[in-house]
């Protein structure tokens, strides 16, 4: 129990670190509604996180705590994160996409997303996968979706005067932190079956990805909001 504690209060700590600074810079300077929904996402985070920390908490216990999961499709949270993997790529997508100047391009992404929920959610239906193990299909489709939107973000910034002042930019840090965030932990979530006490070397190793790549990822998003807050204009 102790272990997991130590591994879990900073990963929470700064997720939580990330949110409230994002709530500060909008409610001090003028935010558009993609950086808001953003943020408001970040504080959702933080509640899911705590919300799935109830599985680790029993198995740690010996079920003492929340006993009642035992022996049930609840007893491990992947039912939780299937559907916040979901909602987190959307998320991801959404906030770049609204970064782009073409409609045309913003209503291509639209339909893309439509359809990745739909097949994500029959995924989910039709196969064992949501109470056993994160959905690859999910992981897998949603990073590919996560990075083509921010290539065309890149693309944009590197042909528009924006470039020269990117260091500055809001979008450019968060675009930072969500490719470390899903170019390293789509595959450890592809393979977070072996997580058990069977495999003592993959756990140590996920737990040690897990851990750094969440720090330096709200990291950076708690910098980019400290930036944008001293910022005389907001980008």
């Amino acid at each position: 129990m102790k272990e997991f504690l130590v591994y879990a209060f900073p990963i929470t700590t700064i997720e939580l670190l990330a949110a409230v600074a994002g709530l500060f810079l909008i409610s001090k300077r003028k935010t558009d509604a993609a950086t808001k929904y953003f943020i408001y996402f970040l504080c959702f985070t933080v509640l899911v996180e705590i919300v799935g920390y109830y599985a680790p908490l029993a198995y740690f216990s010996g079920y003492k705590l929340f006993y009642f999961v035992e022996g049930t499709v609840f007893e491990n949270n992947y039912w939780l994160y299937n559907i916040n993997s979901i909602i987190s790529y959307v998320i991801y997508v959404s906030y770049f996409k609204w970064q782009l100047n073409s409609p045309r391009i913003r209503t291509f992404l639209n339909v893309i997303l439509v359809l990745f929920v739909i097949s994500c959610m029959l995924n989910l239906i039709f196969s064992d996968v949501y109470f056993i193990a994160f959905s690859s299909f999910t992981e897998v489709i949603g990073t590919i979706l996560v990075l083509f939107s921010i290539s065309l973000y890149y693309y944009q910034l590197l042909n528009s005067d924006e470039i020269l002042k990117f260091d500055k930019s809001l979008p450019f840090y968060i675009s930072l932190g969500a490719i470390l965030l899903h170019l390293v932990l789509t595959p450890v979530f592809i393979y977070s079956h072996h997580f058990d006490s069977e495999s003592p070397e993959f756990v140590e190793l996920y737990k040690t990805i897990l851990l750094f790549t969440n720090l330096l990822v709200y990291l950076l998003y708690t910098i980019g909001f400290v930036i944008c807050l001293k910022k005389k204009g907001f980008s």
